[in-house]
């Protein structure tokens, strides 16, 4: 045993995972990463741009992901509305350090984001408040 323990990788990976991994490492993958990275970063400024214009809604720190965190009131409320509309943002108070008046947005084509934020600009208007409301949530119980 103590051989085989000798010869033995520290951290084991599957065929399939190193086949992966060596096709990611490719000057051609690694181009196309820079590409996709930049649109994203376009993308994510735009959003950015969109979300902080307003009234009411503050975009947490400069995102440098795939998400942006918006901090509002009534985020619960929020979230419900946008989803009866079609679109699902993630809610805050499953990431450790926020809490219930944060969302996860994640970033996606100019033309989406534009058409998010119209909605989520019209929920934010159109919505009355009710803070006393248990609204029901399928994934994570009421809200």
């Amino acid at each position: 045993m103590a051989r085989f323990s000798a010869v033995q990788p520290l951290w084991p990976v599957s065929t399939p995972a190193l086949a992966a991994a060596e096709a990611c490492a490719t000057t051609e993958a690694a181009a196309a990463e820079r590409r996709i990275a930049e649109g994203l970063a376009a993308d994510r400024r735009r959003l950015v741009r969109l979300l902080r214009d307003l009234p009411g809604v503050e975009v947490g720190a400069e995102p440098a992901s795939s998400f942006v965190l918006l901090r509002l009131p009534r985020a619960g409320q929020v979230r419900h509305e946008l989803r009866l509309r079609g679109y699902a943002v993630r809610r805050g108070d499953t990431f450790p350090g926020l809490g219930p008046e944060w969302l996860r947005v994640a970033v996606r084509d100019p033309a989406t984001s534009e058409a998010f934020v119209a909605v989520l600009a019209e929920v934010l208007t159109t919505t009355p408040a009710t803070p006393d409301a248990v609204i029901a949530d399928p994934v994570g119980g009421a809200r």
